[in-house]
């Protein structure tokens, strides 16, 4: 994730969170304490602080999101160290709190191509899916050593360790 992604998705999910009564008070304190860093180094550099409040009023609102992002961005929020840590640690404190998971994805493939997703995926020939493994021939090897046979068959099977 793109340091200003990580910014913008802390910031709503810490709004979203912070605003439930039964929501721990590490996680009110984390987002309170992102939300007071931004205010300091960058309210007053064009509308951080009124879009930040749109966002706290909205969270899942992506068009209050596309503002802040715009403002952050303008700003020079996503080069600044410190805020892209504080991000950070509050997404990792919403995960350990069931608040927020971790990345998903969604690919959806037509025709010849390859996809590959996740961290240190690689795809590889027409219609080649890996995430987080690598491809040879038409088996699929996945990042935590899962065999999938050939990827045009219809009857494709998952197996552990072996190769179909």
């Amino acid at each position: 994730m793109d340091p200003l992604t990580v910014i913008i998705s802390a910031l709503a999910a810490g709004a979203t969170a912070a605003a439930k009564d039964v929501v721990a008070q590490a996680v009110k304190d984390g987002y309170a304490g992102l939300k007071a860093l931004i205010v300091r180094k960058f309210g007053r550099k064009g509308d951080v602080e009124a879009a930040l409040a749109g966002v706290e009023k909205k969270p899942d609102s992506e068009a209050r999101q596309a503002v802040l992002k715009e403002e952050l961005e303008t700003a020079g929020a996503a080069q600044d160290a410190e805020v892209v840590r504080q991000a950070q640690a509050l997404l990792e404190l919403l995960k350990q709190h069931g608040l927020v998971s971790g990345p998903s994805y969604q690919a959806t493939l037509k025709g010849s191509g390859a996809i590959a997703q996740g961290e240190g995926a690689v795809a590889a020939g027409a219609g080649g899916v890996a995430v987080g493994g690598s491809v040879t021939g038409s088996t699929i090897i996945t990042g935590d050593g899962n065999v999938v046979g050939d990827h045009s068959r219809s009857d494709v099977r998952v197996t552990k360790g072996e190769d179909e």
